[in-house]
């Protein structure tokens, strides 16, 4: 059965972030990466802030994604230059997110560096954080910055992982589904106009994370097909995600959102 792995932080092993590489296990869910508390001062700080970091679209986000920005070069650091500010207020007293991701990965991979993705135009964005109302969903889709994002320096990765926190549950709904297919190339045939693929891309075979709690860290190989199902509760979904790309020659490792 093809079961994600539930572990402290304190107990990840090489092995665990190959298995999810390899699709061995689905996904690895950190438990109380954060704890209950500091999730709700994060959000708290998001909702009490005077200035609205919101931006509003389709979904509503703090923080640009590079894939919102494939051909916008500029925009895109920009955008990454003026979220810093806004990062260093919402964590101003609780430990950044990518400091502890770092970290934890550091103790698992000594011999690789680790540090925010950086190019002639600047620094990438570090983290984007994401709030998911009733009704609201998130298609099949997969991540990967080799096809998608040509037009930056991390699109010469040779691994991807996907960090999603999990800062605030629904009552019920939002739960991540993971499909045991990988993308490829051929499959851009089945790919929606605006955002993910329809549900011919991918078997029946999967796992669905219905226990995700507040304070979770989950990661994944997001080359593989997911989707996070609709919300149903009043509770808004919030969820704070990074991409770590992984140079195997160069022992290096470098974050982006």
């Amino acid at each position: 059965m093809w079961t994600p792995l539930f572990i402290d932080s304190q107990k990840i092993s090489q092995k665990d972030l190959k298995n999810i590489l390899s699709g061995e296990i689905p996904a690895l869910v950190v438990r109380n990466f954060y704890s209950e508390t500091q999730c709700m001062e994060i959000i708290k700080k998001i909702e009490t802030s005077k200035k609205t970091y919101f931006q509003k679209s389709k979904l509503e986000h703090i923080g640009p994604f590079l894939m919102s920005f494939a051909t916008r070069k500029k925009d895109y650091f920009q955008k990454s230059k003026e979220f810093q500010k806004i990062n260093q207020d919402i964590f101003e007293r609780i430990e950044n997110p990518s400091t502890r991701i770092f970290n934890m990965i550091q103790k698992v991979l000594p011999s690789f560096s680790i540090s925010l993705a950086e190019q002639d135009e600047g620094y990438f964005s570090p983290f984007v954080i994401r709030i998911h109302r009733k009704g609201k969903s998130i298609p099949i889709h997969k991540d990967n910055v080799k096809y998608e994002g040509k037009e930056y320096s991390i699109s010469k990765i040779d691994q991807q992982l996907s960090c999603v926190l999990h800062l605030q549950e629904s009552e019920t709904g939002g739960d991540v589904i993971i499909y045991k297919n990988q993308w490829e190339k051929k499959d851009e045939r089945y790919r929606n106009i605006d955002f993910g693929y329809t549900p011919d891309v991918v078997t029946k075979e999967c796992c669905k994370i219905s226990n995700i709690n507040k304070g979770d860290l989950v990661i994944i190989n997001p080359n593989y097909y997911h989707q996070v199902t609709k919300i149903l509760g009043e509770t808004p979904r919030i969820t704070l995600g990074m991409f770590l790309g992984i140079y195997n020659e160069n022992h290096k490792i470098v974050a982006w959102a």
